[in-house]
């Protein structure tokens, strides 16, 4: 029972259990929970979104709206759905489990180059503990989803905000990335991912929840500050604001 239960425990008592559970290398709670989760409220936000919002000004923009019949912008609205509902599936099928292993092998990387020694299986049970707060997030928009009739794409990107860039409104784009940076979730699992990674390297867990957090700074930096500034904005929608 505890192989279960342990893994579970690193969301509300992350000192104590996290070590615990990388040395017991009990991975397999979190991957399970957190792909099933993903999943769940993928196919919940597929059903539910109203794909016309995104299928009528995509064929605005490239001209087929006008020779459109009917029939033909129904079928394409139906079928944008279901893609939807099938792309929100396979996050948790194939995505999380990619994304478990990706963070296995640079925090075994990490270790490598820090000159720690570190078993891949305990940095791989680190990185699965650390989407425990994906978890969290990923039940929140489930349930919100169900009570959600119909969603719109805007309110399905955002159905549990969960950084500062929901809460507060800025004109500025690079001020609005950065705020939305400083996401609540994103920093609780980089604590836990520097939690497990001290545990991995018998490092001091203060020094694994800074180096979680330096990793975290790193990243948000690079992708999504920086390089979301470098692309374009797409053509705002015909007829539309």
């Amino acid at each position: 029972m505890e192989s279960f239960t342990l893994p579970l425990r690193a969301v509300i008592d992350p000192v104590g259990a996290v070590p615990r559970a990388v040395e017991g290398r009990r991975w397999l709670t979190a991957v399970v929970l957190v792909s099933v989760l993903t999943a769940l409220s993928g196919a919940a936000i597929g059903a539910r979104l109203d794909a016309s919002r995104l299928v009528i000004p995509e064929l605005a923009r490239s001209g087929e709206l006008a020779k459109a019949s009917e029939r033909e912008i129904s079928e394409a609205v139906d079928q944008k759905q279901r893609v939807s509902l099938v792309a929100g599936v396979a996050k948790g099928v194939f995505a999380v489990p990619l994304m478990v292993l990706g963070l296995g092998v640079i925090l075994k990387l990490a270790a490598w180059l820090l000159g720690r020694k570190a078993l891949f299986i305990e940095c791989f049970t680190a990185a699965a503990l650390a989407t425990l707060p994906l978890a969290v997030l990923r039940g929140l928009e489930l349930v919100a989803a169900l009570k959600t009739p119909v969603l719109t794409p805007a309110m399905a990107a955002a159905l549990i905000p969960s950084g500062l860039g929901a809460l507060v409104e800025v004109t500025s784009p690079g001020l609005g990335r950065a705020l939305g940076a400083v996401d609540l979730i994103n920093i609780w699992a980089a604590l836990l991912l520097g939690l497990g990674f001290a545990a991995a390297t018998r490092w001091a867990p203060w020094k694994g929840a800074l180096f979680g957090l330096l990793l975290y700074v790193l990243f948000a930096s690079a992708f999504l500050v920086g390089l979301p500034g470098l692309i374009p904005a797409g053509p705002p929608p015909m007829g539309g604001h």
